[in-house]
C-alpha cells in the first residue's frame, strides 16, 4: 500500500495527502513547487493546503507578502486520531440511547450449541431484569427434558442467576409434560405454570420479555434465534396472554 493510501485511511482527502507528502519532501516552500510535484491544479493545491492548515499539519508564514508553507511533524496524525477516538467514545453512548429508544430497530442473531444456549439464557435474564415486573414469559413445546439437557450442567447457575436478578417466570406447557418436570419447574422461586391440552407441539421453547424474544430449536441441532425489538416482543406477548387465559392452572 502506498503512503498516500495510508494517509487517506487516516482521514486525509487524496489531494491533501499528496500535497502533504510533497511538502514533507520539499521542506518550507511556496505553492509553485508543490503544484509541480503533485501535478494538481493550483486551486486544488491551495485548497489542500488550507485543509492541512486547519488540521494543524501545515503552518503558513509570510515573506515579502508571499506565503511560505511548512509541514508539521507527522506525529500530529497520532494526536489527531486519538482525538477522533475520544470523540467517537463520547458520542457512541448517546447514539446507542437513540437506537434503544426506537422500536423500529430490529436486531436478530443466531446462537448455536450449549454455549450459545447459556448465553441466550443470560441475555433473557438480563433483559427481564431491566423491566419493572422482571418477568419472563415462556411457551413450551419441546420434549420436557430438552431444556435440562441443553443447559449441559449449567442449570444450577441458571437458577442462581434468576434468583439473584429476582426474575419471575410464567410457563405455558403441554399438559402431556411429565409430573416430574412440572414439579421441578414449580419448585423454582417466583414461577407460575399453566398447561394446555393441545396446540403446543412445536419442538421449541419461546422466551419473551418486553424487549426481546428467543426461540430455542432443539432438533436436529441446538439453535437459538434472538429477536430484539419491543414491537415484535409485544406481538409475541399478546399471543402468550391469549393462550394464558385459556390454559389450565397446574
Amino acid at each position: 500500500m502506498k503512503v498516500e493510501e495510508y494517509l487517506t485511511k487516516l482521514g486525509l482527502p487524496k489531494n491533501a495527502a499528496l500535497v502533504y507528502l510533497a511538502l514533507l519532501k520539499a521542506g518550507s516552500v511556496k505553492a509553485q513547487p508543490l503544484i509541480q510535484a503533485t501535478g494538481l491544479h493550483r486551486m486544488l493545491v491551495y485548497n489542500a493546503l488550507e485543509d492541512l492548515a486547519a488540521r494543524g499539519l501545515v503552518t503558513i508564514t509570510h515573506q515579502n507578502r508571499v506565503r511560505i508553507f511548512h509541514a508539521q511533524d507527522p506525529s500530529l496524525l497520532i494526536a489527531h486520531t486519538k482525538k477522533l477516538q475520544e470523540l467517537a467514545e463520547s458520542v457512541v453512548p448517546e447514539l446507542r440511547d437513540l437506537q434503544r429508544n426506537t422500536s423500529e430497530t430490529i436486531s436478530v442473531r443466531t446462537l448455536i450449541g450449549h454455549e450459545g444456549f447459556r448465553v441466550n439464557l443470560e441475555n433473557i435474564i438480563e433483559s427481564a431484569s431491566k423491566q419493572k415486573n422482571r418477568e419472563i414469559y415462556i411457551i413450551g413445546g419441546a420434549k420436557d427434558t430438552d431444556f435440562y439437557d441443553a443447559t449441559d450442567g449449567w442449570y444450577p447457575q441458571y437458577i442462581s442467576l434468576s434468583e439473584k436478578k429476582k426474575i419471575k417466570k410464567r410457563l405455558l406447557a403441554p399438559a402431556s409434560y411429565s409430573s416430574e418436570f412440572k414439579k421441578k419447574f414449580a419448585s423454582e422461586k417466583n414461577t407460575e405454570l399453566r398447561t394446555l391440552s393441545k396446540g403446543l407441539s412445536s419442538p421449541t421453547y419461546t422466551r419473551i420479555t418486553k424487549e426481546m424474544v428467543s426461540i430455542e430449536i432443539y432438533k436436529p441441532h441446538l439453535t437459538i434465534i434472538q429477536i430484539k425489538n419491543p414491537t415484535v416482543a409485544q406481538a409475541y406477548l399478546d399471543s402468550f396472554n391469549i393462550l394464558w387465559e385459556t390454559s389450565g392452572k397446574y
